[in-house]
């Protein structure tokens, strides 16, 4: 609770500051422990804590704001600051997926969803741009490692920070899979603007829908097949191969919500091109995939009718509904960003050595006083990418597997 009730909006000019870090790893701290008891069964009394002190609001907004921090000051920042504050540039990105990390564990439950009011409408545009950004994306370029010695060395550490950007990124992108699930999952819960705007406006089953083509939770590297669950890339096995991972399952119960759904049925409206694009469903049904995903019979069925008849109708006259806008992005805009922007690069280039040391010593604190090994993968060397088994003692960050590694990596 005492942490919980320490959770505070904070100021856009404030961003990366010692207020911030502070809060990061609080927010932190709560994911993890929140983490521990999902794998242990246990009770969930960070997420009832969050419910009670009224702080699902708060996450939104900071996910919110991390979000547009990074699409209006991300840039500037890391032209002039990528070499001497990386590590503090990387945990301005990784904010975004610790904060959506909270929040996915906290939307498994009705009673966060119910309590949110109308912020989740910025959450579900979120969420919908992240489906955009998934039907983009190339999963094969998500820790793409630089291919011999002259390549390796050089690699600026702006390219670092992309290269990291892109994979924090994606595994946000599967969050929000996974909250827009829990949303319709609850459509009695949440506010009839959310549901509305996403089926009316942004037609989420048009960027949903192709992901099930585009399958970005698989890859091919280097002659290894490869699947995205659990936050982790993972060799894809022969016995795997037709078996469906937890995000295409995500994406299978998000669809066949929005489309059975009583309450999302009389909001969707059809068209040609809309029933096409649901058509597109219909050469995955087999009966391997409905003994995996039982549920998804009646959406089989629904399809095959869809195929001969023409669509249900929606029952909901436009305009009956008040669109609400995101309102919490809208006001994040207008902020004068160029300012911003460069009152961040100012004042962390007004920062002491001192105070980078003493925040480096918190954060490295902060993970040794958890116990992150069964959550964690083995780590890898961040010069080569062979296993490695020695941590930068000083950043706390940072895997080597030999002295050698390490000094190379000190030279770029």
């Amino acid at each position: 609770d005492r942490l919980v009730e320490q959770l505070k909006v904070i100021k856009l000019e404030e961003i990366g500051g010692k207020a911030w870090m502070k809060q990061h790893q609080t927010i932190e701290k709560l994911n993890m422990q929140a983490q521990m008891c999902v794998m242990q069964n246990s009770d969930e009394f960070v997420i009832e804590s969050l419910i009670d002190h009224e702080k699902i609001h708060f996450l939104i907004q900071d996910l919110l704001a991390t979000e547009v921090f990074k699409e209006k000051a991300w840039k500037t920042a890391k032209k002039e600051l990528a070499s001497s504050h990386y590590v503090k540039l990387y945990l301005l990105v990784y904010h975004e997926a610790v904060v959506l990390g909270l929040l996915e564990k906290a939307f498994f439950t009705t009673t966060a969803i119910s309590s949110t009011s109308d912020i989740l409408v910025d959450l579900a545009d979120y969420c919908y741009r992240r489906t955009v950004f998934l039907n983009q994306v190339d999963p094969a370029k998500i820790d793409e490692e630089p291919q011999g010695k002259e390549e390796i060395m050089a690699v600026t550490d702006e390219q670092r920070l992309d290269a990291q950007k892109l994979k924090i990124e994606f595994g946000c992108a599967m969050s929000a899979l996974t909250i827009l699930r829990f949303l319709s999952e609850n459509v009695p819960s949440v506010p009839l603007a959310v549901i509305s705007r996403l089926l009316a406006e942004q037609d989420i089953l048009l960027t949903v829908v192709p992901l099930l083509d585009k399958r970005p939770w698989k890859r091919t590297v280097k002659g290894k097949k490869e699947k995205y669950d659990d936050g982790r890339w993972r060799e894809e096995g022969a016995d795997d191969q037709h078996r469906l991972g937890k995000t295409e399952a995500q994406v299978w119960l998000l669809v066949n919500n929005m489309l059975l759904d009583p309450d999302c049925r009389r909001k969707y409206e059809w068209s040609e091109h809309r029933k096409a694009n649901v058509m597109q469903l219909s050469k995955y049904f087999n009966e391997l995939l409905i003994d995996q995903l039982p549920v998804l019979s009646d959406l089989r069925r629904f399809v095959e009718t869809l195929g001969f008849s023409a669509p249900p109708q929606s029952s909901e006259a436009r305009g009956v509904v008040i669109e609400q806008v995101p309102e919490v992005r809208e006001a994040l805009l207008k902020a004068d960003w160029k300012a911003i922007a460069q009152a961040f690069v100012l004042m962390l280039k007004n920062e002491s050595p001192e105070d980078q040391r003493q925040e480096m010593q918190e954060l490295a604190g902060m993970y040794d006083a958890l116990d992150l090994d069964q959550l964690l993968d083995d780590p890898k060397c961040s010069s080569c990418g062979e296993p490695a088994t020695q941590r930068c003692s000083r950043c706390k960050l940072e895997w080597y597997c030999s002295r050698k590694c390490q000094v190379a990596a000190w030279k770029q």
